[in-house]
């Protein structure tokens, strides 16, 4: 497999045309045409049915094109790389959350990264906490503000914040009128239910109103915070979930309210302990850090 059959390829997928194809390449269009038949042969499988002069991709080919398109990013990024190094200009900061996090924590905190560190170039991502994990061990994230999670080899977690767990309702209901929300005021309300996902697991969320003998409704499961927000800013249920992606809401007819006894939650931020700590990254912890505080 040559590296030149790859590109024709990538390219007809991308165009959906031989004649697109060859433009970009600055070839013939029998040039990509014999590419793409070479690759083929190599391959085993066919890329393209032809259908009436058109090429529609196979099974295969879409397969086959999401492992070409990763490779194509490892590469785009070793380019970044090396003009970087190149120019002397400082690395790229990769930094990850969870949603709800992402959402309360980084705007603030690019803001104030940005003013300190202009020629710094941030890369912000948003996952689950499993897939934070994953990318934390394969080094393809510096930093991750997310809530604590077993400990893990190759990981290290500093306590960042502890944060309760509050009471949504939208503004038209009536627990929006009480100062402090208790178990007892759920009977009867239909609550969202919040689902595991990845390494995160809420029970602690549900214990507080089953311990309390609370019978209500569950209909509706979410997994993300965001998810939940929006549903409830359309007064279809109330929840007792984290309090970070309520300040996205606030504006969307979306209350909050304390829940007592309290539920809460420890956070932190996570390093692969290989991680060389760079002044950037250092300084932006440090913002995370007053934020969190705040």
């Amino acid at each position: 497999m040559h590296y030149r059959q790859v590109e024709a390829f990538r390219f007809v997928m991308i165009t959906g045309t031989i004649t697109g194809a060859a433009e970009i390449m600055s070839v013939s269009q029998p040039a990509v045409s014999r590419l793409i038949g070479d690759l083929e042969a190599t391959l085993g499988f066919t890329l393209f049915d032809r259908v009436r002069g058109r090429l529609l991709p196979t099974e295969a080919a879409g397969r086959f094109f999401q492992e070409v398109e990763k490779f194509h990013v490892g590469l785009e990024h070793l380019d970044r790389i090396a003009e970087q190094i190149r120019t002397q200009k400082p690395a790229d900061l990769k930094v990850c959350a969870t949603p709800a996090l992402s959402t309360y924590i980084f705007p603030k905190a690019v803001r104030r990264f940005q003013e300190a560190y202009p020629a710094v170039d941030l890369v912000i991502d948003s996952f689950s906490s499993s897939e934070i994990v994953n990318r934390l061990r394969s080094h393809l994230t510096h930093l991750a503000v997310t809530l604590a999670f077993p400990d893990t080899p190759g990981i290290l977690q500093e306590p960042l914040v502890s944060a309760s767990h509050v009471c949504a309702v939208h503004e038209s209901h009536p627990l929006a009128r009480k100062d402090v929300i208790t178990p007892d005021d759920f009977v009867g309300e239909r609550v969202l239910r919040i689902l595991p996902s990845g390494l995160t697991n809420w029970n602690l969320v549900a214990k507080a109103l089953t311990d309390a003998g609370v019978s209500y409704a569950q209909g509706i499961g979410i997994q993300t915070s965001h998810t939940g927000y929006s549903l409830i800013a359309e007064n279809l249920a109330i929840a007792l979930i984290e309090p970070f992606a309520a300040t996205a809401w606030r504006n969307n007819g979306v209350v909050v309210r304390p829940f007592r006894p309290a539920v809460t939650f420890d956070y932190v931020i996570a390093y692969s302990v290989a991680q060389q700590r760079t002044e950037p990254l250092k300084a932006f912890v440090s913002i995370v850090r007053e934020i969190a505080r705040a």
